[in-house]
């Protein structure tokens, strides 16, 4: 119990010093229940919290540090997920649209997927299906909900389309 309280108050502190928020604030933020979360939800975001502070975090904040970032653990209620978030350590000063920009983001969360046809532009199109799964989002490279949604080479779905005389063939 005493290594859980130390990760939980080393993650606190170092957290509240990047994002220059009282640390009693981040405390409230974590084990607050929301409007409208189920207490199962909230239950396993809690034990989901707990596990990164306790087994993850010591060591990823060692390997994000290497490489220049922080980790941060979120919690997605409205979309039943949590997800693990790097930035890198030189823009925690900017404001959060500007570092949304360069975070690398491991998800799990509910979100929806076209499973239609590959249109010309590349991507499936409707219809879709709502999925809670792990996924990657990179916006440097393009990539969100990276491998479920991602964009086909337009030659594959030129092809696709130049077979049958119609757009995609769902490739």
């Amino acid at each position: 119990v005493a290594n859980h309280n130390y990760n939980n108050t080393i993650y606190l502190f170092r957290r509240s010093h990047l994002r220059k928020i009282p640390k009693r604030r981040l405390l409230k933020i974590r084990t607050t229940r929301e409007e409208g979360v189920k207490i199962p939800l909230y239950i396993a975001n809690i034990i989901a919290w707990q596990i990164f502070t306790l087994v993850v975090f010591p060591f990823l904040e060692v390997i994000s540090r290497i490489f220049g970032y922080v980790s941060f653990y979120y919690f997605y209620p409205n979309a039943s997920g949590c997800g693990i978030i790097f930035e890198p350590l030189a823009i925690q000063h900017l404001p959060m649209s500007k570092r949304t920009k360069q975070q690398i983001r491991l998800d799990w969360h509910r979100f929806s997927v076209n499973v239609g046809n590959v249109g010309r532009d590349g991507y499936r199109h409707p219809p879709s299906l709502e999925r809670n799964l792990p996924h990657l989002d990179v916006p440097q490279l393009g990539w969100k909900h990276w491998p479920w949604r991602r964009r086909y080479p337009v030659a594959e779905a030129r092809k696709s389309i130049g077979r049958n005389g119609k757009r995609g063939t769902g490739v």
